[in-house]
């Protein structure tokens, strides 16, 4: 490692909440089919439309993303960060 520079984790950090976030949604899909457990497995979506353009005279741009989270992928990035603090 070079002198001067510091190994703070932060992309190791990232990757294991992301990384719990996907964990947490698979078990989720996966209890949604008890019946007790569906409605707090709902997604809450965050729609930002596709069709939002920044248009130039020569070129375009076009963004949009769609969030889905649950109360299980809340708690599997939850659970990353932990893993990340004690690791």
């Amino acid at each position: 490692m070079p002198a001067g520079r510091n190994n703070s984790g932060t992309g190791r950090t990232i990757l294991l909440i992301l990384s719990g976030a996907a964990i947490g949604t698979l078990l989720g899909y996966g209890l949604e089919k008890f019946t007790f457990l569906a409605p707090f497995l709902r997604p809450a979506v965050i729609d930002f439309p596709s069709h939002t353009y920044l248009d130039f005279f020569f070129m375009s741009f076009s963004f949009g993303f769609r969030l889905s989270i649950t109360i299980a992928t809340i708690l599997g990035a939850l659970g990353g960060y932990y893993l990340a603090r004690k690791w």
